[in-house]
This record gives C-alpha cells, sequence and structure tokens, in this order.
C-alpha cells in the first residue's frame, strides 16, 4: 500500500502544477472581448485596469496551487494512507481557488464597464452555415471506429476465454500491476470491462459530436479569417478528442485483457503513459488555439463567399444573462450550446429544460459515484 500511497501523493502534486498553470492562463485564452465574463468593447481589452485585473488573477491562482501543493505534502507526511481518498476530492479545491480569483475581477469588470459607459451589442454573431453546424464529416471518425473495433475483439476474445478460466478472476490490481482482488468467475463481470469500455468510447463521441454541432461566434469586421480560424480549430480539438478516445480505449482493453488472460502483465508506465499522454494534444490545441481558434494565424484565409452569417440570438452578448459570468441563462435562446465567456471551451444555455435535466442527472451521476468511491476506498 505504500507504493500505491507514494505514486498517488506523485500524481497528486503533478496535478496540482498542472492544474494550476492552467486555470492561471485562461485570460491568455479567453477572447479579448470578454474581460472575466463581462463583454467589453476590443479597443479596450488592454486598457491598464483589464491588465491588473489579470495580473490579480493569476496571482491568486498561483497562490492558491502553491497552498495546495503544501496542503498534499502535509497530508502525505500525516496521514499517507488517506492518499488515494484525498487524490480524488483535492481537485475541488481548484475549482474553489479558482472562483475565488474570477469572482473579485468579475465584479470589478463590471463595474469598470459601468463607469466608462462602454457599449456593446447585445446579440451574438455566429456562423449560419450547414459547413459549420451539423456536417458529420467534420468529426474524425477514424479513432471512433477503430475504438470501436478494438472494444468488440476484446468482447469476442473475453467471451471465447470464459469457459477456461478458474473460479476467480481479478477485479484490481496493485501499484505493481499485481492482482489484489478477485471475485468469483461470472458472464456478467467478463464482459462488464467491455462494456464500460463501450461507454466511455460512447461518451466521448458525444463530446466530439457536440462540438461540431455547436454554432461558434465569428468576427462580423473579418468572417473570412474567422471561419478559417475555426475551420482549423475544429480539426485539430476534433483529433485530439478522437486520439484521447482511442488511448483510453487501448487502456481499458488492455486492463481487460489482464482479467481474461491471468499471466498478462501491463506494466504499470504503459497504463500511466496512457492516461496522461492523450491529454497533451487537447491542451496544447487549446493553448496554441486559444478560443474559438482566435489566436490561429492561418497562411490562407477562406473567401468571405459562401459564408452565411447570422444575427444569433438576440440578448446572447447581455451579461445579465450570465449568471457570475461564467453561466448562460436565456429563456429567451434556443440554442443549448453556446461558447462560453471564460476559459476555451463550450458552456451550456441552462434555460433549456434538456440541459437542466443533463446537468442534474450528471450531478447525481458524480455525487453517487464520489460516495460509491468513498466507501469502497475507505475498506480497501
Amino acid at each position: 500500500m505504500f507504493e500505491l500511497n507514494l505514486f498517488c501523493f506523485i500524481l497528486n502534486l503533478s496535478v496540482a502544477v498542472l492544474a494550476g498553470a492552467l486555470i492561471s492562463i485562461i485570460p491568455v485564452l479567453t477572447r479579448k472581448s470578454y474581460l472575466f465574463g463581462v463583454k467589453i468593447p476590443l479597443e479596450h481589452s488592454g486598457c491598464p485596469e483589464a491588465k491588473s485585473m489579470k495580473k490579480n488573477y493569476v496571482s491568486v491562482c498561483v497562490a492558491g496551487s502553491a497552498l495546495i501543493s503544501a496542503l498534499m505534502i502535509v497530508q502525505y507526511i500525516t496521514a499517507p494512507d488517506m492518499t488515494l481518498l484525498c487524490a480524488m476530492y483535492f481537485p475541488f479545491l481548484f475549482v474553489a481557488v479558482q472562483m475565488a480569483a474570477f469572482i473579485p475581477n468579475w465584479k470589478k469588470a463590471g463595474k469598470l464597464k459601468e463607469e466608462r459607459g462602454w457599449a456593446v451589442a447585445q446579440s451574438s454573431v455566429e456562423t449560419d452555415s450547414s459547413r459549420v453546424k451539423g456536417n458529420m464529416s467534420e468529426l474524425p471518425w477514424i479513432w471512433y471506429i477503430a475504438g470501436l473495433l478494438l472494444i468488440i475483439i476484446s468482447l469476442i476474445v473475453a467471451l471465447i476465454q470464459y469457459p477456461s478460466l478458474p473460479d476467480k478472476i481479478p477485479t484490481h490490481f496493485d501499484a505493481n500491476m499485481q492482482p489484489d482482488s478477485w471475485v468469483d468467475k461470472s458472464l456478467g463481470g467478463m464482459i462488464l470491462m467491455p462494456v464500460i469500455n463501450l461507454c466511455t468510447l460512447a461518451l466521448l463521441w458525444f463530446c466530439g459530436f457536440m462540438f461540431v454541432r455547436a454554432k461558434l461566434q465569428i468576427d462580423p469586421q473579418n468572417p473570412g479569417l474567422s471561419f478559417t480560424q475555426h475551420t482549423i480549430y475544429r480539426r485539430r480539438m476534433g483529433h485530439s478528442l478522437g486520439f484521447l478516445a482511442l488511448c483510453l480505449v487501448v487502456l481499458f482493453a488492455l486492463l481487460g485483457f489482464m482479467t481474461v488472460f491471468p499471466d498478462f502483465t501491463v506494466p504499470f508506465w504503459v497504463i500511466m503513459g496512457l492516461s496522461f499522454v492523450p491529454v497533451v494534444p487537447v491542451i496544447a490545441v487549446s493553448v496554441k488555439s486559444g478560443q474559438g481558434g482566435f489566436r490561429i494565424k492561418p497562411k490562407t484565409i477562406m473567401e468571405k463567399d459562401g459564408i452565411a452569417v447570422s444575427g444569433g440570438a438576440q440578448g446572447r452578448g447581455d451579461d445579465k444573462f450570465w449568471i457570475i459570468g461564467m453561466f448562460y441563462y436565456n429563456p429567451g435562446d434556443p440554442a443549448h450550446i453556446v461558447e462560453d465567456r471564460f476559459g476555451n471551451n463550450l458552456g451550456f444555455n441552462y434555460a433549456r429544460l434538456s440541459v437542466k435535466i443533463g446537468a442534474a442527472i450528471l450531478l447525481a451521476a458524480l455525487i453517487a459515484t464520489y460516495i460509491w468511491a468513498t466507501v469502497l476506498i475507505g475498506n480497501i
């Protein structure tokens, strides 16, 4: 157990460094027309007050991340057996740090906008082309098809091997990848890993699908450049998400093979590599491209002809529909997916009934999973 605790401790510190760095650079990745969730004129994005807010945000994030890292060290020294459990809950501290850094600056940004009398359009401008929304050919199917084939193969192998397996099969492995927990052999237990793998692939495919379906906003002053940036950004992020999905499928397939073939062992570094390496391209694309690809400098720019532009939903540019500048809630907007105002990702219109139901289900599943995992770890 000491080896597992040490591994979790190193993992916690690595996550702390990475998370601290990522939340600190979010203002750089966000469109310049958004100042901590408040829409401002682009020409004022570099004003001294805005720069001061961003520096303050970075300072709080760095200090908070350093404090969390110190807590991790103290926890490991004083209660090493709690390291695995703490690995589940420490990430929530980074959410608290980010909110502590964001909310005061969001308030300052709103006050600054009011004091300066900055006027901005309250309607969004977005692409309205079939090439941008709903064209499923933009989804990099090769990654998902390869993953599905691997899942089918692993399921067939499990069913073939099932009759020859011993009465007890391993279900958990220690840090040395040696089995430390067994259960009675059953057909349901044998196909459980392929089913989990299939669900994981389906979830990641859905994320890619929603990414393609979302209408991203464009710059009305230079729609050709903006459309080109979006096109490149979609392609890069699509392949990054597909690569992530395939790597996770391979990871779960290898873990399943360790159950099906008792003498089959996967080196620990392979497991860790498949867990962390696939995240690197996603982070790299986010950092290099920026929100909606606005940081991309294409060598050639697509012509404006053929790019349909609509006024978008009235009110999406209005700050009052953005709760603390992060969560969009506009009953008058039919969109379900929108571009966030802080960060380099997509968000939801929480006024839509389907989004409310989905969010409630996700929250319930998250709480249930944490309760189950907490009880399970407590019994180890």
